[in-house]
């Protein structure tokens, strides 16, 4: 009687799932961001929002949670029922915060990705007190003098921090952590001299690299920064053994165990929205790069950075302010 259940059960459940799609959405979406308005995941969220909207029959309401890098709104997200009506648009600092606080949540074991909307990269960068001209000259100077150099970030946990403790572990470079509470505090330190290097969030360093308070030594993409085309990745200088390449990304998630047929209504909608020219165009004054990834690649991606981040920072002890 058990062998015959089951494919009963699978039949009988075919019709609701097919309703489940077809009657998809039947009120306002939400799409929560845990950051505070106004800031890029914000402007980005109402934009996507307002086109999905019109696509969908259905108002998506943009709902800010910040507070803790992220943490509160994500988990907050993962807790949601899992119909749809609860999306979380974040960015990867929601993929690093469970192995460096206490969290109830891991992205690619309580989240679906729906798709990745853009990215952006970090770019290395010392004082122009120091005679480097590339990030080869400063990761053996490194290398030859332990604990000389020092390198300065946004605090313990922070996307500064992990890249650099990234770079440290690729190359060897013996660099001395000296933690701020802010990029702007970063960025003083290395226009002054007190601290020697950083590695921070491109957007936030372009302007101090125009203007020659800082110099920029490689950045961490596959390619090259549109925004900074004359300065090589890390991977061209040939300096990390095996590669270097690190962007920060936008990606919009629902809880898992979201059905199917919903999954691929928002990775629909979601995917002819990042079509928009309008989209394209703020995503460009925003300085971030439209995403080319599918949504399965996406996925992959997501577990492979959430492995490689656990392995590092469980090995390093790193833990948040």
């Amino acid at each position: 009687m058990r062998i015959k259940f089951f494919p009963l059960l699978l039949a009988a459940m075919l019709p609701l799932t097919a309703a489940v799609a077809q009657d998809y959405p039947k009120q306002p979406i939400r799409f929560v961001v845990p950051f505070t308005p106004s800031g890029g995941t914000d402007i980005v969220a109402r934009l996507l929002g307002q086109k999905m909207s019109a696509a969908m029959g259905q108002p998506i309401l943009v709902e800010n949670r910040p507070g803790a890098g992220s943490q509160i709104g994500t988990e907050y997200v993962a807790a949601s029922p899992p119909d749809g009506y609860t999306v979380l648009l974040s960015s990867s600092s929601s993929l690093t915060i469970p192995y460096l606080r206490k969290a109830s949540f891991e992205l690619p074991r309580d989240f679906t990705p729906i798709g990745q909307v853009g990215i952006g990269t970090f770019a290395l960068v010392v004082s122009p007190k120091l005679p480097f001209k590339t990030a080869g000259e400063f990761i053996a100077a490194a290398k030859a003098n332990p604990g000389k150099y020092s390198y300065a970030s946004a605090g313990s946990g922070s996307a500064g921090h992990l890249a650099l403790e990234l770079l440290r572990s690729k190359t060897g470079a013996d660099l001395v952590h000296v933690p701020y509470k802010s990029s702007g505090e970063v960025a003083n330190s290395i226009i002054s001299g007190q601290v020697d290097a950083s590695i921070d969030i491109l957007t936030i360093e372009k302007g101090f690299i125009d203007n020659g308070q800082v110099r920029a030594l490689a950045t961490t993409g596959i390619a090259r920064d549109p925004t900074l085309p004359q300065v090589p990745t890390l991977n061209e200088t040939g300096a990390v053994p095996g590669g270097y390449d690190l962007t920060y990304w936008y990606g919009l998630f629902v809880p898992a165990k979201t059905p199917a047929p919903v999954v691929k209504r928002l990775q629909h909608e979601f995917e002819t929205a990042m079509k928009d020219p309008e989209i394209l165009a703020r995503l460009k004054t925003l300085q971030i790069q439209p995403s080319t990834m599918t949504a399965a690649q996406f996925k992959e991606n997501v577990q492979t950075e959430a492995a490689m981040w656990k392995k590092l920072i469980g090995e390093k002890g790193i833990r948040a302010d």
